[in-house]
């Protein structure tokens, strides 16, 4: 079973979409939601760029394989194909311009789970590579930022990255949020900020 972070927030929230929706409030808190359920096949994206994120990935293919229990029912030298096959993205625009901001996630009903909280990365891809910006982390899933079925975007004036919050669903009624800025070329976990909270608490209702 994935080993993901703990969501800073757990709150009762009905908010579905199937691609983005922008949510907002008077308390200042403007939020992205890009769903990852109908996000791209990571095939569409060039060659090269695949070959980039992959490289980038390499390590937590092979933590991958130690957890998934497709790992099992392929050879070993066919989980990579199995995995890549798997894979979904999104692009998010407020990246800068020389540059793309990408969320990977692995569609796999054996690592996903029945909430559908599938593993994700946050990639990103320049002219010249590849980064997963999540540092490693021995107790979780290697550069994941975890499981869950979308992220929030917000702009933050701090950051020329906006800030991410990973949404988790932990039942049919509760969504979990966690929350991450960047700081020096790396996405690291924050509080998220109450506003913010408070808006998708106050969407539940």
């Amino acid at each position: 079973m994935l080993r993901r972070r703990l969501p800073a927030v757990v709150l009762h929230l009905s908010l579905a979409v199937c691609c983005a929706q922008n949510v907002s409030s008077d308390s200042g808190c403007w939020v992205k939601v890009h769903s990852l359920k109908n996000a791209s096949p990571f095939s569409s994206l060039a060659k090269g760029e695949q070959d980039k994120v992959l490289h980038a990935l390499s390590d937590d293919m092979l933590e991958m394989a130690e957890l998934d229990i497709a790992s099992s029912s392929v050879k070993r030298a066919d989980y990579k194909a199995y995995f890549i096959s798997h894979l979904e993205f999104k692009n998010l625009p407020e990246a800068k311009s020389d540059e793309k901001l990408l969320v990977i996630r692995y569609s796999s009903n054996t690592m996903c789970g029945s909430h559908e909280n599938c593993p994700m990365w946050v990639v990103r891809l320049t002219h010249s590579g590849a980064q997963s910006m999540v540092p490693w982390q021995n107790e979780h899933l290697g550069t994941s930022i975890g499981g869950g079925w979308g992220v929030g975007e917000r702009s933050i004036s701090a950051s020329q990255y906006p800030e991410l919050t990973l949404l988790t669903h932990l039942s049919s009624t509760q969504t979990g949020l966690a929350c991450f800025r960047e700081s020096k070329g790396n996405y690291l976990r924050v509080d998220c900020a109450p506003e913010c909270a408070h808006l998708f608490e106050h969407r539940a209702r």
